[in-house]
C-alpha cells in the first residue's frame, strides 16, 4: 500500500516537473496531512449545527482538498500524507515523498460551545520559520483570538527532519464554525485554505524549504 502511494505521487511530481515555474510555491513539495482518519472511529472532535454532527475529520479532509487544488494552481506539488494509524509512519511518507514542509492540519475541540481560537504546534526551532506566516496569516484571515504559537513537542512535529507544523485553526465544536461548514460556501474553510496558501507563498519566499537540509540527529537534538 505504501509503494502504491509513493508510485502515484512520483508521477505527478514528474508531471509537474515539466511545468515552468511560476511563483514561489512552483516546484515545492507540500506534505499535507488531514489530522486523525486513519479508522472510522478515529474522527477527532465533534462539532454540532441544530442537532446535525460535523466531524472534525470531515473539515481536515475537506480543507486539505481545498488547499491541494489552490497550491497547485501555482504548480506546487502536494503530497497527500496516508492515514495510518501511526503518526511517525505518516511522517517518514511524507520524508520519502521528499517534503519541503509538512503540515498536519487539525480544528479544535471544547464543551465550551462558544470557544473559539487559533494556535499552532511546532517541537524544532526550525519548524518557527513555517509556523510565523502560515499562523500570521490563519489569524488574519479568521479574526479569532491569537493563542500562539506553542513550543510543546504535539502530534507530529515531534518525528522527523522536514520543517513541519500542526494547526488548530479553529473550534469545530464552536457553533457558528460547526453551521458554517453545513452552508454551500463554507467560508470558513475557504479563509483557511487562503491563510494557508499567503503563508507558504511568504515562506517560501525567503526560505527554500528542504526537507534534507536538517539531518535526524540534529533535529532530535532541536539544533535546526
Amino acid at each position: 500500500m505504501k509503494n502504491l502511494f509513493l508510485a502515484v505521487f512520483l508521477l505527478s511530481l514528474l508531471l509537474a516537473l515539466t511545468v515552468s515555474a511560476t511563483s514561489h510555491l512552483t516546484g515545492k513539495i507540500i506534505a499535507l496531512d488531514a489530522g486523525h482518519g486513519s479508522s472510522e472511529t478515529d474522527i477527532g472532535t465533534t462539532g454540532y449545527c441544530n442537532g446535525t454532527s460535523v466531524k472534525e475529520v470531515d473539515v481536515n479532509l475537506k480543507v486539505r482538498s481545498e488547499l491541494k487544488t489552490k497550491l497547485e494552481t501555482d504548480r506546487a506539488i502536494v503530497f497527500e500524507v496516508p492515514p495510518y494509524s501511526s503518526r511517525k509512519e505518516r511522517v517518514e511518507a511524507a520524508e520519502a515523498a521528499g517534503a519541503n514542509v509538512l503540515i498536519s492540519i487539525h480544528h479544535n475541540g471544547s464543551t465550551d460551545t462558544t470557544a473559539d481560537y487559533t494556535q499552532t504546534f511546532i517541537t524544532q526551532n526550525r519548524d518557527k520559520k513555517l509556523a510565523n506566516p502560515v499562523h500570521q496569516a490563519l489569524v488574519a484571515a479568521l479574526g479569532l483570538d491569537d493563542a500562539g504559537i506553542k513550543h510543546d513537542g504535539y502530534g507530529m512535529t515531534v518525528y522527523g527532519s522536514i520543517p513541519s507544523i500542526l494547526t488548530e485553526a479553529y473550534f469545530i465544536t464552536d457553533t457558528d464554525e460547526a453551521c458554517n461548514f453545513l452552508t454551500a460556501g463554507q467560508s470558513r474553510v475557504q479563509q483557511e485554505v487562503g491563510a494557508f496558501y499567503d503563508g507558504l507563498n511568504a515562506y517560501f519566499s525567503v526560505d527554500t524549504g528542504g526537507g534534507g537540509s536538517c539531518s535526524p540527529g540534529q533535529a532530535k537534538q532541536g539544533k535546526c
